[in-house]
């Protein structure tokens, strides 16, 4: 059975197969197809935009639209397993965003999206449209993925998904294929969206050594009047236009870390970036440190940064391992617990649920080049139900 959803690019929709169930879009356009194609891009760093992948697959060039009109994007790194790219368009104006990182996405929660849906048909000013989290995976249990009931159209692709707070807490990505679901189920699927969780881009972020604003804002305590949220986002959310096909444009090595931003922090240093609000910077002994964020160098040659609580790892955070695994996600009494990412040497990963340190509830491993190794329900490790 095929799965089936639309991704978004241009003034119509692409058929995406497969987007939601494995992390990345395999599209149906040919390579030779004379197409003019948009999505929505926003501001992770200074000079740096973050998209999905399948916005800018296989463009002969990509630019951005900013207040004084139209300026050259180079792809910095394009990220077909979990359908994240980076832009690079030096000079860029804005504040960027801030990821909610302190604490984990709630069913139910309201949520706004912002980006250039319909260009040339809607406002050239941005859309801003809200819903909330229906569902805290993606298309048949597919973790990485958020479900949303914020209206998304063609355009929105690779826009913010913010929380109450104005915090990025996802990219947006995918809605279900409507009039397909319709013939198989025989029903009209409504409000069916889904967007890349914030793990998943905290983690892309962090194996580019990209320097990023953590938000410490709880949204459920302390929103901000709607019209803010709006506001924000139009500091930070950019149009993206793909200009023409047929041959993919230059990716700029990502690997080196001063390529990617010149003041990004190397993932696992202790050296932290400033974080704003009451989530602060953590002081005196390790034993002592709660409600905090802060970063240790471990005996053994391993590292963490995240958030602590009663000294011990409890929040979000990065554990890079002295071999080189490493594991993003959250983290419950100094043990892995919660959503995260592990990746191995190899690019294979496993996203999904852990407790007590090991892979226990829905999870899903994919290959380095995205591909689902294994999905179901892990047991300490052991796949038990799922192939």
């Amino acid at each position: 059975m095929i799965r089936t959803v639309w991704s978004f690019r241009g003034g119509f929709a692409i058929l995406a197969l497969g987007a939601a169930a494995s992390g990345h879009a395999l599209e149906t356009v040919t390579a030779n197809a004379v197409v003019t194609g948009t999505g929505t891009a926003f501001l992770v760093a200074p000079d740096l935009l973050v998209t999905n992948r399948h916005v800018i697959q296989s463009c002969a060039a990509v630019d951005v639209y900013t207040a004084e009109g139209k300026r050259p994007a180079q792809v910095q790194v394009a990220d077909a397993a979990v359908d994240l790219a980076l832009l690079r368009v030096p000079g860029l104006r804005g504040t960027p965003v801030k990821l909610r990182t302190p604490r984990s996405i709630r069913l139910g929660e309201t949520v706004f999206v912002f980006g250039f849906p319909l260009s040339g048909s809607l406002t050239s000013g941005g859309n801003f449209t809200s819903g909330l989290v229906s569902g805290l995976r993606g298309l048949h249990d597919a973790p990485g993925d958020i479900q949303i009931t914020a209206p998304v159209q063609p355009g929105n692709s690779g826009g913010p998904l913010l929380d109450a707070a104005g915090q990025v807490i996802g990219v947006v990505k995918a809605k279900l294929d409507a009039m397909k679901a319709a013939k198989a189920i025989g029903d009209i699927p409504q409000n069916v969206n889904f967007a890349i969780s914030a793990p998943i881009l905290i983690d892309f972020l962090v194996r580019q050594r990209v320097g990023f604003g953590n938000g410490s804002v709880n949204p459920t305590t302390a929103p901000i009047d709607t019209a803010q949220v709006a506001e924000l986002a139009q500091g930070f959310t950019f149009r993206v236009e793909c200009g023409g096909r047929g041959t993919s444009p230059t990716v700029v090595s990502g690997t080196n870390g001063s390529a990617i931003a010149n003041n990004a922090t190397p993932p696992g240093e202790s050296a932290l970036p400033k974080r704003a609000g009451p989530m602060l910077a953590c002081q005196g002994s390790v034993l002592a440190w709660t409600d905090c964020f802060g970063g240790v160098d471990l005996p053994d040659g391993s590292k963490y940064v995240g958030e602590f609580k009663d000294g011990k790892y409890h929040g979000q955070g990065t554990y890079l391992f002295a071999d080189g695994r490493r594991y993003v996600g959250e983290l419950k009494d100094g043990k892995r617990s919660g959503q995260g990412v592990f990746m191995l040497l190899d690019g294979t990963r496993y996203i999904g649920e852990y407790k007590d340190d090991k892979w226990n509830g829905v999870g899903s491993v994919y290959s380095a080049s995205g591909q689902v190794l294994q999905a179901g329900t892990y047991d300490d490790n052991r796949l038990v139900r799922g192939k």
